[in-house]
């Protein structure tokens, strides 16, 4: 079967997936990609050609796909962003034999039916099928008028090999002595991240001593640092922004809270999982796709920082609960959520749709 990726850009997880499906042995894939220069020899085996579409409706960028589909006769053509897809099914119109076009969601927003992007791309109708990142993505599509059939969801994955946690010392850069509890995430602080019901349920703990909260990730909600100035918890709540790789600053963590009020397949859980933190996440989106209450984390409701409260309470005065939960967190990533069962699941979608298409079980 012959598989073409248009894809914005091929980061380190995505370089990983394309060995993994390039290894498959019924698959040649081929990848259309903006930056061709910076990937790496272990990719030099994979026909790879540049491609940079500027908007979604970039006549040169449609003129080049076109010419690439027609040369590779593929059997999938698969594209990761909305300004990809948008061009590449308009650049399909009127081949023969036609591809099977498939797309991709990682929000859980339904569509909105006056925004015109939509029309060009999921609603299109050359647009074969979508892969959704997870159910709550796949339900809210189905919910928006896209068939279920068309629909098919494709946990992804985590390189556990990029996380290198820095030691424990590292933790006295973000003044935080070595020997404290810590309690963190790592997300670009906005109000969908609930980075703020963490700072209320900090407040009603600080009667707890040596707790610290480290929030790794840019500022961009002016609520959070004004929760993070109440004098009960100024002292122990840690705000230094971005980092480069911040998802490896994961494993100096004993907790790793997710309590965000929206959220699709968090790949900041899943750096955590890999680094064997325990996880509290709040029940929405895909968040409990990933972890199962009690058993690889805390699962609590949305907009509840006492629930929060609550687990983070029963977690540090349970350490063996603590270490079980990690643990199995850590080995649900090894075995569900690794680049090679990513790749399984994805080629396993392009096997069943270009022969006779996506079930509605998928």
């Amino acid at each position: 079967m012959r598989v073409l990726w248009v894809y914005e850009s091929m980061n380190v997880q995505l370089q990983a997936l394309a060995l993994s499906v390039a290894r498959q042995s019924d698959i040649d894939l081929e990848i259309m990609t903006r930056h061709v220069d910076r990937l790496p020899p272990e990719l030099s085996h994979i026909p790879v050609t540049r491609i940079e579409c500027r908007n979604k409706v970039d006549f040169r960028a449609r003129r080049e796909i076109r010419h690439c589909v027609e040369k590779g006769q593929y059997d999938v053509v698969h594209a990761y962003t909305s300004r990809n897809f948008a061009n590449l099914l308009a650049a399909c119109r009127g081949l023969r034999p036609l591809p099977k076009l498939i797309g991709y969601r990682g929000v859980i927003d339904r569509l909105h039916v006056l925004d015109p992007a939509n029309w060009i791309t999921h609603w299109h109708s050359r647009a074969s099928a979508v892969t959704c990142v997870c159910h709550a993505t796949k339900r809210a599509m189905q919910a928006s008028g896209i068939p279920a059939a068309k629909l098919a969801t494709v946990w992804e994955g985590c390189l556990p090999e990029t996380l290198q946690t820095p030691p424990r010392s590292t933790l006295r850069e973000f003044g935080i002595p070595t020997d404290a509890f810590v309690i963190g995430t790592v997300a670009n602080i906005r109000p969908v991240k609930g980075v703020d019901l963490m700072l209320r349920a900090a407040a009603e703990l600080a009667t707890r001593r040596d707790i610290y909260w480290l929030v790794i990730g840019d500022k961009r909600d002016p609520l959070v640092t004004k929760l993070a100035a109440d004098r009960r918890i100024s002292n122990c709540v840690k705000l230094p922004g971005a980092r480069k790789h911040g998802g490896k600053y994961s494993g100096l963590f004993d907790i790793y809270v997710a309590p965000s009020r929206k959220e699709g397949l968090s790949m900041g859980i899943m750096e955590a999982m890999a680094q064997s933190v325990c996880p509290v996440v709040t029940d929405v989106g895909g968040n409990c796709e990933l972890i199962r209450n009690n058993i690889d984390g805390i699962v609590i409701p949305p907009e509840d920082h006492q629930a929060l409260c609550r687990a983070v309470d029963e977690l540090i005065d349970d350490p063996s609960k603590r270490t079980r939960l990690a643990q199995s967190a850590h080995e649900r990533l090894l075995h569900e959520f690794s680049i090679n069962a990513w790749a399984d699941r994805l080629c396993e979608v392009y096997r069943r749709f270009a022969t006779t298409g996506i079930s509605s079980a998928a």
